[in-house]
């Protein structure tokens, strides 16, 4: 190899101390944090009910239109706690970035939500708000299943339906009857989802204040319970009723901040 000259082997140094430092800097810089975005809002005295009702409503569909949200809760002051300093209403919403977080800030979802329910009721001056860094999460220990913040217990469960009907069962479910949609959250059945698989297998899962035996006892006592399940046993891979051949999961493992 013929011998550099002084030049070269300056640019080279120089260039060797470059990427030494850049790879420094890689490791000092720390993973981006999620941003929690804290606001309370002041309404003016005399705001309708049915304002402030609209108001939460079009909140709480922000997420189904901006992307970055990814959790949202939002509510009103509990009136019996209300000493007339507090704010109206309140939200709290996390963004996986501050990048996220400011592109909901001028979102024009978001920015339409202010201009047409909280402006016109706010009081002057009455916003506050709040973003925070938000810790990593901490890798957790499965100690068994754990209530909710609110108190109820995680349930799921299994059912079979006939594939080749499944189609139509799903269909029905477009349009569950409200008496009965009203009978599962009053006897504890909240946070209702259900899945199915293209084989047949179906899915249920929701949080309740009993367990899941309990809550088919509940059901089994309402009127409107049996004429549903009637309805949906011709759609059963047995062709009983779907509630009678569920057969409930075992919780074994959650990853999440919901729980105490």
């Amino acid at each position: 190899m013929p011998p550099q000259s002084p030049l070269a082997l300056a640019a080279a140094a120089a260039a060797g101390a470059m990427v030494a430092t850049l790879l420094a800097r890689r490791r000092r810089t720390p993973a981006p944090s999620r941003v929690r975005h804290m606001v309370l809002v002041k309404l003016k005295p005399g705001t309708p009910s049915d304002a402030v009702d609209a108001m939460l409503a079009a909140l709480r569909r922000l997420p189904a239109r901006i992307p970055t949200i990814l959790r949202m809760e939002v509510g009103r002051q509990v009136a019996s706690l209300d000493d007339g300093r507090n704010a109206s209403i309140g939200g709290l919403v996390e963004f996986a970035s501050e990048g996220d977080y400011k592109a909901y800030a001028k979102h024009e979802a978001h920015i339409a939500v202010i201009k047409d329910h909280i402006l016109p009721h706010m009081v002057a001056g009455g916003r506050a708000a709040l973003q925070t860094a938000v810790d990593d999460w901490t890798p957790q220990a499965w100690t068994g299943p754990a209530r909710t913040r609110n108190g109820r217990r995680r349930v799921a469960f299994e059912m079979r339906f006939d594939k080749t009907r499944l189609a139509e069962y799903k269909r029905r479910h477009e349009r569950v009857w409200p008496a009965m949609q009203e009978a599962l959250v009053r006897n504890g059945w909240h946070e209702y989802s259900l899945f199915c698989g293209s084989d047949g297998r179906a899915f249920g899962v929701f949080e309740s204040d009993a367990p899941f035996s309990e809550c088919c006892e509940r059901m089994a006592r309402e009127a409107v319970n049996e004429r549903w399940q009637r309805e949906m046993a011709p759609f059963s891979a047995t062709k009983e009723h779907p509630d009678a051949a569920a057969v409930e999961l075992e919780h074994y493992f959650y990853l999440g901040t919901d729980t105490v």
